[in-house]
């Protein structure tokens, strides 16, 4: 995966700016690859006169525009320009996003740009790429913000690669029903363990780009990492007014029985804001908080459902094999049953609220395997029955929607008129 780390060290080289401040380019041509395009979005008040930390945001499926105004409000308010790609993918090959990210750093040499405070953002599998380009790119990067997609761990990789480095921090992000958000809990934990500076926050949704006020709050602990880590002069004032509302965050948090959380954000706070005696109320309650039974079950529980999930995840990929090696179908009363999902739907149903989310998320983790990778593969190969089979049996957890509504209507010429029946209703432009 060659990354151009020597156009890194040519930053900045600044010419005229494309675009007027706090106005977004919508496409703009890469200076170095005309294949290449990116949505570029400069702040108020933009100028050569001085440096400015740039976000390159890297969608999953090329939706640059989308994803660059989640990030917008709050980097008008910070002054960070934002480049996002129009060119980037998810489940395929390393190419595309090698090329759209040397793309978008060639075309960063024309713009006022921190080479110290260079930060990606990326969803799922850009979320990884991300992380790995970070790691590659290591000395220039000074953050990632990583939405429903980790890394798992292996020495060389951002655990290693930036254990004890304050320079260096990664927000990461989930929905609460996201079939990833595992998966981010356990990077986060690693990051504990190697003291990569990191801040995790879960949102109330699936698996999915944050919400703008998240994206937000993901670039205002990067600023303040940022003056954490010497990458920025440090803004006292601006920092003991997040940190009073991050404290009270916290107080309302605990208050409103939310102990977990409390306890989360107040050992976040003891890690950000080490430096400022105010901070201390946080360590105090952190230490409280997680002594307290309560809390102590909870986490216990909460690990043992974790641990499920993983294997649910190893169970999963083992059904799906054994149903491709089949030389036929099986019956969807066959498929549904191998997978689990009624007994799952009735845990979401009748469960307490930490088994039934994380059912949901199980749920939500069969349903793309059902909806898009294995119709996906198998239409690859000519096994149009095959590939409506899966599509039948994702309707059991939800309807089909998004790519696959286009493989559903490229397998739907193969249906029986029973399936055309079952599968009636699914996606609203299918014929």
């Amino acid at each position: 995966m060659a990354v151009a780390t020597a156009m890194m060290s040519a930053l900045p080289g600044p010419l005229a700016a494309q675009g007027p401040a706090g106005h977004v380019e919508e496409r703009v041509t890469a200076a170095t690859d005309t294949s290449q395009t990116y949505a570029l979005y400069l702040p108020p008040g933009y100028s050569a006169a001085r440096t400015w930390p740039v976000l390159f945001v890297l969608d999953p499926r090329g939706r640059a525009l989308l994803a660059e105004k989640l990030f917008e409000d709050a980097a008008a308010r910070l002054g960070w320009v934002v480049m996002s790609s129009y060119n980037t993918l998810s489940d395929g090959p390393p190419e595309p996003n090698v090329n759209a990210m040397n793309a978008m750093l060639a075309s960063a040499q024309r713009l006022a740009i921190d080479p110290a405070r260079v930060y990606l953002a990326g969803f799922s599998g850009t979320s990884r790429v991300s992380l790995e380009f970070a790691v590659r790119l290591r000395g220039h990067v000074a953050g990632v913000i990583a939405d429903g997609g980790a890394l798992g761990f292996a020495l060389g990789g951002p655990e290693t690669a930036f254990a004890r480095d304050s320079t260096f921090a990664v927000f990461g992000t989930a929905g609460t029903r996201d079939f990833n958000y595992e998966e981010m809990l356990a990077m986060s934990e690693r990051f504990r363990t190697t003291r990569v500076p990191y801040r995790f926050a879960a949102f109330d949704g699936p698996h999915s780009w944050p919400p703008a006020a998240m994206c937000g709050e993901a670039l205002q602990w990067l600023e303040l990492r940022a003056m954490v880590g010497g990458l920025r002069a440090v803004d006292s004032a601006w920092v003991r007014v997040r940190l009073s509302a991050e404290l009270a965050r916290a107080a309302e948090l605990e208050a409103s029985g939310r102990a977990v959380e409390a306890l989360r954000l107040n050992e976040a706070i003891a890690r950000d804001y080490a430096r400022w005696p105010e901070a201390h109320p946080a360590v105090e309650r952190a230490a409280a908080l997680g002594g307290d039974p309560r809390v102590v079950r909870y986490e216990t529980e909460a690990h043992r459902l974790a641990e499920r999930d993983q294997r649910q995840g190893l169970e999963l990929q083992k059904a799906l094999e054994r149903e491709r090696a089949g030389r036929e179908a099986s019956s969807l009363e066959n498929v549904t049953g191998k997978l689990h999902i009624v007994d799952l739907q009735k845990m979401v149903e009748h469960g307490d609220s930490l088994e039934a989310a994380s059912a949901r998320r199980q749920l939500a983790r069969i349903w793309v395997w059902l909806a898009f990778y294995e119709p996906r593969a198998y239409l690859a190969n000519g096994a149009p029955a095959r590939a409506l089979r899966m599509l039948e049996a994702a309707v059991a957890i939800g309807p089909i929607q998004g790519e696959g509504c286009r493989l559903l209507r490229e397998a739907l010429p193969a249906a029986t008129a029973d399936q055309r029946e079952r599968l009636a209703g699914q996606c609203t432009d299918t014929p």
